[in-house]
């Protein structure tokens, strides 16, 4: 009969075993912490670990792969398919064929390739994998790794959301980035189309203030009579119809950045006004006297040369040297045609994801696409890939597929003179019937009939302000 223990030893006993469990409790927080750490050093570097098993098709993902593809592990069933459903169509025939490669040459393979996330999203991703064989040579794991390089594509491709490597473009990037964290009012010059308000966007979400707003103005398309109310604001029954309180642009842009486009269309004025604001900082809203610290960064924007615009009285002098104190000055397509592939290539992935895939651009075609002056710039290089698209329905895009005006293109100098400038789009004319019939099969919606007409909004305003009898006649 086996001898009971006295209640001396089971206390010693109890006591080595909670000695025992605090050990294991110890050692279990130790490898907790190391394994938070771990996850935390791979969510910072973006890289992610997986384990296929080629017996199952089970396939492992760590909690970085699932945050980097934006998926719910409880929601995805993870097998090798699934995972090629989640790399971009036109990237998917590559990878497989490159992790098929590996497993008959046992070689592993190292390959960058695309992501196409499910809200649309493009992902980069830089893929290593090595695989281990049985004793008979047969595949039974694979081992692999994914890291994010989203972010050094973009730089690769351009910057800020600005597609580019010109050398031109570049040095633009670097002023950007320069001028970006200061207060100090920027000038953005450039044609029509070439992105001055990406340009402005970029200043602004580069800076301290990019989690505050950015407020677009566009100085050219507002009415005379509104433009003061719009950008200021107004106070109950300050003019007929200001039925309550309205914030204007540079209130509602408090603490982040004002872009005011089309800068040169701002009547003599309301210069005066801005001026106060640049120089004192406050405004008040229409009928108020009551002033308003004015936080906001400015940015303006034009396709006019501003010097010459003051030398014909058109601007104020003082005006312009208050917001030309950085210019910035963005290049013409056709002086930067060695980004035309890049944004081509830039285009026809966003077409993919809008349901228009392509087998992209023949040599001839790429080719008839550099050697064109682009006069309306990228927003017509745009307009030129959807209409490339539509008309090669869905193939490979050749010259009878592009716009007329590329086919017919004709080598053209744009010397710097009044007298010579480039159009701002197409050979297309504006002509006041034809105005006036898009307003009327547009019940006078200016944006809709300037897009039926294929011309920007603010060639559209510019026109109407000319000719102000056609709006008359459709009243």
């Amino acid at each position: 009969m086996a001898k009971k223990s006295t209640y001396k030893e089971l206390e010693q006993k109890v006591k080595f075993l909670e000695k025992q469990l605090s050990v294991l409790a110890n050692t279990a927080a130790s490898l907790r912490e190391k394994t938070m750490r771990s996850r935390e050093a791979a969510q910072m570097a973006g890289l992610g670990y997986w384990e296929l098993d080629l017996v199952s098709n089970r396939l492992y993902w760590s909690e970085e792969i699932y945050r980097m593809f934006d998926l719910d592990p409880k929601e995805f069933g993870a097998t090798y398919e699934a995972f090629l459903e989640t790399v971009h169509p036109e990237d998917r025939n590559h990878v497989d064929q490159a992790y098929q490669d590996s497993l008959k040459n046992k070689t592993g393979y190292d390959i960058v390739h695309r992501l196409l996330l499910k809200d649309g999203t493009i992902k980069h991703v830089h893929e290593r994998c090595e695989t281990e064989y049985d004793d008979d040579g047969d595949p039974v794991r694979s081992l692999g790794t994914v890291l994010d390089i989203t972010g050094q594509k973009r730089e690769e491709y351009g910057f800020a959301g600005i597609i580019g490597r010109n050398a031109a473009i570049k040095e633009m990037f670097e002023t950007i980035k320069g001028v970006a964290d200061y207060k100090i009012p920027v000038l953005v010059q450039g044609e029509s189309g070439t992105g001055k308000e990406l340009a402005a966007r970029a200043i602004h979400n580069e800076s301290v203030r990019s989690d505050k707003p950015f407020v677009a103005v566009n100085c050219g398309a507002l009415p005379h009579g509104l433009l003061e109310s719009e950008i200021f604001g107004h106070v109950k029954g300050a003019f007929s119809g200001a039925v309550k309180d309205r914030k204007g642009r540079f209130e509602l842009a408090r603490g982040g950045t004002i872009f005011l486009d089309e800068i040169a269309e701002l009547p003599r004025d309301m210069q005066v006004k801005l001026l106060r604001v640049l120089q004192d900082g406050i405004f008040e809203p229409v009928g108020s006297e009551k002033s308003i610290k004015a936080n906001v960064r400015v940015i303006s924007a034009t396709n006019k040369d501003l010097k010459k615009e003051v030398q014909k009285g058109n601007f104020r002098d003082d005006l312009f040297y208050r917001i030309g104190v950085i210019p910035i000055q963005i290049p013409p397509l056709r002086d930067r045609k060695d980004d035309i592939p890049l944004l081509v290539k830039f285009f026809l992935e966003q077409a993919s994801l809008d349901g228009q895939p392509s087998d992209g651009f023949s040599k001839k075609a790429l080719s008839a696409m550099i050697n064109y002056d682009w006069p309306g710039n990228i927003r017509e290089l745009q307009s030129a890939v959807w209409y490339a698209l539509i008309m090669s329905k869905g193939k490979t895009i050749q010259p009878e597929h592009l716009p007329i005006e590329l086919n017919n293109n004709k080598t053209r100098s744009f010397p710097n003179s009044d007298k010579e400038k480039p159009s701002r789009g197409p050979s297309k004319k504006l002509d006041k019937e034809v105005v006036k019939e898009a307003l009327i099969k547009t019940g006078g919606n200016k944006s809709k009939a300037s897009r039926r007409l294929g011309v920007g909004r603010a060639t559209f305003y510019r026109f109407l302000k000319d000719f102000p009898e056609i709006e008359k006649s459709i009243e």
